[in-house]
């Protein structure tokens, strides 16, 4: 018995030591999907800045042509032209936009290996028309293609909550 234990420790220590190809190339993609990631990031950061800052030209720039955008509270696959209105009418709505407590989080494939998209939590501020102040919490998956345009953007947040919010001071 004595001699069978030692036997398997010895057959686990000689095996852990062995390099392992498979990981080695996980690993290797791994850091090729952060590096995508990361690169990604700064683009979605751009956008929001350039969101804020009503630079609507600017901000499409980094939208693929054949962008399928989702807006918050629908089921809706949009175009480009529908992303830009949508944009067009929330910078008319507000004066002031902020995007504050900014996270960024890597998108992963089946494998949990990040695949270059980028998840966006933060918390949107602004000052409506009316003078009203809204809040909303807000989440975004982007992907990205080869041009690292955005292919693909997924919103969420309260829509219905932040005109709520300006119907609310009005009335008071």
């Amino acid at each position: 018995m004595k001699y069978l234990v030692n036997y398997i420790l010895i057959f686990i220590l000689v095996s852990g030591c062995v390099n392992n190809t498979a990981t080695v190339e996980t690993n290797s993609e791994f850091d090729a999907g952060m590096a995508m990631f990361e690169k990604n990031k700064a683009i979605a950061d751009k956008t929001f800045d350039l969101f804020i800052a009503k630079d609507l030209d600017g901000m499409m720039d980094f939208y693929a042509d054949d962008v399928n955008w989702s807006p918050a509270n629908t089921l809706d696959s949009l175009s480009k032209d529908a992303l830009r209105e949508g944009m067009t009418g929330w910078m008319t709505e507000f004066e002031v936009f902020s995007f504050n407590d900014r996270q960024y989080y890597p998108g992963v494939d089946d494998n949990f290996v990040p695949d270059g998209s980028v998840r966006t939590y933060g918390t949107w501020v602004g000052t409506h028309n009316s003078g009203a102040t809204t809040v909303s919490k807000y989440y975004s998956v982007t992907q990205y293609n080869e041009e690292g345009k955005i292919i693909t953007a997924l919103e969420w947040f309260d829509v219905g909550g932040v005109f709520d919010q300006v119907e609310s001071q009005i009335q008071n």
